[in-house]
């Protein structure tokens, strides 16, 4: 779930078709968002974004207090669901709350989860300076600048190059 919260930090919200693009891994939900969820789904994502923001900047605290708002804006209320035992599983909203509403519940919380089971240091945003991507670091050694291999690349030869020049000059 705390995937969930880098993806939708990183997505773009202009209409209804790029909230769905982003709900693709959800075809239930998929099929009964409406524009009322974009807009919906937009102000979480800016929160999400000042997240991982604060983490970049060194503002733990920060970081809390917005965690902490949203946790208390997307209220999680565990049940079980399901219409059989081989179904049965653990909805993070209360039942008859809209499926886009329990969506973010769950997607705040896995943020929230993942922040405190492995460390504010596991949030990142891509060091590439042209990127600005948000990412959740899985590296063992807790070490993770780039939101990809590509991005990597990217850095590293830009300084390769500029300690060619520098040589050079």
């Amino acid at each position: 779930m705390a995937a969930r919260a880098a993806a939708l930090a990183n997505a773009q919200l202009d209409n209804l078709t790029d909230l769905q693009a982003l709900l693709s891994d959800q075809p239930g939900l998929r099929a009964t968002v409406t524009t009322a969820d974009v807009h919906r789904q937009r102000l979480v994502r800016q929160h999400l974004r000042k997240v991982f923001d604060d983490v970049a900047a060194g503002q733990e605290q920060q970081v809390v207090q917005r965690l902490n708002t949203l946790l208390a804006r997307y209220r999680v209320r565990p049940t079980i669901t399901g219409t059989s035992p081989a179904d049965w599983h653990i909805s993070l909203a209360a039942p008859g709350t809209p499926s886009s509403v329990a969506y973010l519940a769950a997607t705040v919380w896995g943020l929230a989860v993942w922040l405190c089971q492995r460390g504010i240091d596991r949030l990142g945003v891509c060091a590439e300076p042209h990127c600005h991507t948000v990412f959740l670091d899985h590296d063992s050694n807790r070490r993770r600048r780039f939101c990809s291999e590509r991005c990597a690349t990217r850095a590293h030869v830009r300084a390769h190059r500029a300690r060619q020049r520098a040589t050079r000059s």
